[in-house]
């Protein structure tokens, strides 16, 4: 009766290892580089579907946007000194905006947001490098260890209950 005890514990044991490898690599689709030209590190996401849409929709922002990039750049550049790594037009929650992630002098990524219309400052913010629709903050490192933790703490209940 012990050894079905132990072979049952040990296959449970595999399979919440087998999911937790499963889940983790959809939790860490994004891998840090550091840029050889700025020292910044930059988030490389896999994010090729988002940019055919976003490339579809441009020119359609392009006719509605009041100020062009270059006058959105220098506005960006004024806010946050440094150099823009990513630069993009984007409707973000209704509102038509151009964001960029600039590497600012002390080798720090910042999100500076400018109103497309109104050439207005939105956002000028340190990167949280978690930018999910879903309004989670949690860096991807906090959600990979919660993975591992909530996996550990159910072998450990099963294996408790077995024996």
């Amino acid at each position: 009766m012990t050894k079905i005890k132990t072979v049952i514990g040990f296959l449970i044991v595999a399979l919440m290892v087998s999911i937790s490898v499963l889940i983790l690599p959809q939790v860490s689709s994004a891998q840090t580089t550091k840029d050889n030209q700025t020292g910044c590190k930059v988030q490389n996401e896999d994010d090729d579907d988002d940019d055919a849409d976003e490339k579809a929709n441009q020119s359609e922002y392009a006719k509605e946007a009041k100020i062009t990039m270059a006058e959105a750049r220098a506005t960006a550049l004024k806010r946050v000194p440094g150099t823009i790594l990513d630069e993009e037009l984007e409707k973000e929650k209704g509102r038509l905006q151009y964001a960029f992630d600039i590497c600012s002098e002390n080798k720090q990524i910042y999100d500076v947001e400018i109103d497309a219309k109104t050439g207005e400052v939105l956002k000028a913010g340190l990167d949280d490098e978690d930018d999910d629709d879903d309004g989670n903050q949690q860096s991807k490192e906090m959600r990979k260890e919660n993975i591992f933790v909530k996996t550990a703490s159910s072998v450990k209940k099963t294996i408790g209950k077995l024996f």
